[in-house]
């Protein structure tokens, strides 16, 4: 394919400075959300770490403190419902899915946080990761609209704030990229990867920095596990890899089960939601009376697991089994926050008990027990996320081990392929089928699914009543040179067509054609709504004969405008092969349309204003004779909005004035143009 028809726009230099932002944005937001959670942290239950400052806590205070927390959260949420729904790491997932990425609300998004930090720092089992990413996600949509970027392509940047926030909890920009592309962009394309990235790698030095030298006392460095040592595995062990990610499937079906079973539990009670996140704190209260090291994200009972040179079975199963239980109580009666970490334990676990018993029956061939709790970690993710390239990644930035590829990879597909005959969907996915949110596969689909019918109609009110005569009929045709005339009824309401095949018929007989009106030619065709997606009604044009689609609005059922195949089709040669040749169409005040094929190597583009030519006339730039370009239209910002503006000679350009041109795909580049 050649690289006019490739989605040049991802790969300019504006695209990843813009992208490098967002990825300061995300260091930044999770720096703050991590040592403000620290330093909350010390004031409420101790200094150290979770684990050291809740083991000293009196068993009053062990209720007291997640009660309270929840009750704070509960006041945010609570508020927060009244104004605006919140967005979470599911909502920032719905707007890239539906391009509505310019919906995120930075207010929605921060009370959510805080709602979610008050939990954290109050012993909730919950990762920090989610607050992270979502954030990171909604100031990087907001980051991006601010620098020009239009709004069908904050999608991107919402997903390279998703990888910033990621890789800023995991010191892990590659697996954090890779994360944001195969669950939340769902695009592995060329152009995407590099702007996401940039921005995970950004945020992982930023939040370096500050570890190392403002912040030391309260950020985490990297690494955040001791792993044990590891050497090449023997033949036989891949066998017992590959159990170990059915076992993971298990172990994941179990986490979510049980994660859907408490929350339908706390559904059912009759208490007002207000009530349900403090009874929730309550029950982890009482939990962390006994078994303090279910409090907080898992990263304690991870390093539990993994620093101890023998570990007791019997309470690691306790731990794993109570681990489970405070999530899903935390998340179950309305918390909310990153499940990552927690499924990182449960992944621990599992692998500790399958290295455990196949050292049992065959001591020779497992060296350590442990290398199989690290790689349980990744089957883990894979279930409960369905992002198995996401979890070999991330494995491995964490280990760095290259001879921990092999064992990943077989328990990672092992993972997948048992957790899809279980059933089980990815937990973002799910939460958006959940909501009736189709999740598209492939880009084809994508483009296809979320792009709503009004994106590509032409609007049209133009119809003829019902008793419309021959003679009207036949002008309305002459007029517009097309195939169809549309017919409303008394109301306005769309009634049919009118197909100029069979107005053929009347003309050769004047008399036939001076008796019949509109309603004897009416023919019924399937009509579609503005809001419905073109993969609903791209069935209708199955038939051969069906060129065009009536659009009718939903409420008052009026005829609106129509989606041409055509406008189809050129969306799609846009959408996945980024061809713009086909976009190229005038629309004549009739209606009637003229497709015009741009010419090999030359492109319809937007460029900025250059700053040498501020203040200065058309006629006196002399772009034409320069570049080569010709200009379309001068877009012109005007009350928050824009204005299109004809090029003129003695027009002057202003300082934030955008140029739509034409012209040889390099001098379009040269200038810094969005082709």
């Amino acid at each position: 394919m050649s690289a006019e028809r490739r989605a040049t726009w991802a790969l300019s230099p504006r695209t990843f400075l813009v992208a490098a932002g967002v990825g300061v944005i995300g260091g930044l937001v999770a720096c703050a959300f991590q040592a403000g959670g620290r330093a909350l942290q010390g004031v409420i239950i101790g200094e150290g770490s979770l684990l050291d400052a809740a083991s000293g806590l009196s068993w009053i205070s062990c209720i007291l403190i997640p009660v309270g927390g929840a009750l704070v959260a509960a006041f945010l949420q609570t508020l927060l419902t009244r104004r605006r729904a919140s967005q979470g790491t599911a909502e920032v997932m719905e707007a890239v899915t539906l391009r509505t990425a310019k919906t995120l609300s930075i207010r929605a998004t921060v009370s959510r946080a805080l709602a979610s930090l008050a939990l954290i720092v109050t012993g909730g089992s919950i990762g920090r990761e989610g607050p992270n990413a979502y954030m990171a996600a909604s100031f990087g949509a907001r980051f991006a609209r601010t620098m020009g970027v239009p709004f069908e392509r904050l999608g991107l940047f919402a997903g390279c704030g998703i990888a910033a926030g990621m890789a800023a909890s995991y010191f892990a920009p590659l697996g954090a990229a890779v994360f944001a592309l195969e669950a939340v962009l769902r695009n592995f394309a060329a152009e995407f990867f590099g702007p996401v990235v940039v921005a995970a790698i950004v945020a992982s030095l930023v939040v370096e920095f500050f570890s190392q030298t403002f912040l030391s006392g309260l950020l985490l460095k990297s690494p955040l596990y001791d792993l044990p040592p590891f050497t090449e595995g023997r033949l036989g062990e891949a066998v017992i890899f590959v159990l170990l990610g059915v076992a993971a499937a298990y172990g994941a079906w179990f986490f979510i089960r049980t994660m859907g079973w408490v929350e339908r539990l706390f559904q059912r009670l009759p208490a007002s939601p207000f009530l349900r996140l403090p009874l929730g704190g309550l029950i982890l209260g009482l939990i962390g009376i006994f078994l303090p090291e279910v409090w907080g994200n898992g990263y304690a009972a991870v390093n539990i697991v993994l620093q101890t040179a023998r570990p007791m079975l019997g309470f690691v199963l306790v731990l794993f089994v109570m681990k489970i239980f405070a999530t899903s109580v935390t998340l179950g009666s309305g918390g909310s926050g990153g499940i990552f970490t927690p499924t990182l334990f449960v992944g621990v676990v599992l692998g500790l008990f399958v290295g455990k018993a196949a050292q049992f029956i065959a001591p020779g061939l497992v060296s350590n027990p442990l290398h199989y709790a690290v790689v349980g970690m990744a089957g883990a993710i894979t279930a409960v996320t369905q992002a198995p390239i996401t979890a070999i990644f991330l494995l491995f930035e964490l280990t760095r081990e290259t001879a921990l590829l092999m064992p990943l990879m077989l328990t990672v597909v092992a993972a997948q392929l048992t957790s899809r005959k279980l059933g089980l969907e990815g937990v973002y996915v799910a939460a958006l089928k959940r909501k009736g949110i189709p999740v598209p596969e492939g880009i084809e689909e994508t483009a296809l699914a979320t792009t709503q019918v009004e994106d590509v109609m032409r609007e049209e009110k133009d119809t003829v009543p019902m008793r419309a005569t021959f003679e009207v009929i036949v002008e309305r045709f002459r007029k517009t040179r097309r195939d169809y005339v549309y017919v409303a009824g008394l109301k306005g309401e769309f009634r049919g067509v009118i197909r100029l095949h069979d107005v053929k018929n009347f003309l050769t007989d004047q008399e036939l054609g001076a008796a019949v009106i509109a309603a004897d030619l009416l023919v019924n065709v399937p009509h579609c709504y503005r809001d419905q997606s073109l993969a609903d009604i791209m069935p209708r044009f199955d038939s051969p004969d069906a060129h065009e689609m009536p659009v009718v609005d939903r409420e008052t059922e009026r005829f609106v405008g129509v989606v041409d195949r055509r406008d189809v089709l050129s969306h799609l040669a846009v959408e996945v092969l980024d061809n713009r040749d086909l976009r190229a169409k005038f629309v004549e005040q009739e209606g009637a349309q003229h497709y015009v094929e741009i010419p090999a190597g030359h492109v319809l583009g937007r460029i900025e204003v250059p700053p040498d030519m501020v203040g200065k006339t058309f006629a006196s730039t002399g772009l034409r004779s320069k570049t080569g370009l010709n200009v379309l239209t001068v877009v012109r910002p005007s009350n928050g909005g824009e204005t299109r503006l004809l090029p003129q000679a003695d027009m002057v350009l202003q300082a934030g004035d955008a140029l739509i041109v034409i012209g040889p795909v390099d001098a379009v580049r040269e200038l810094g143009g969005d082709v």
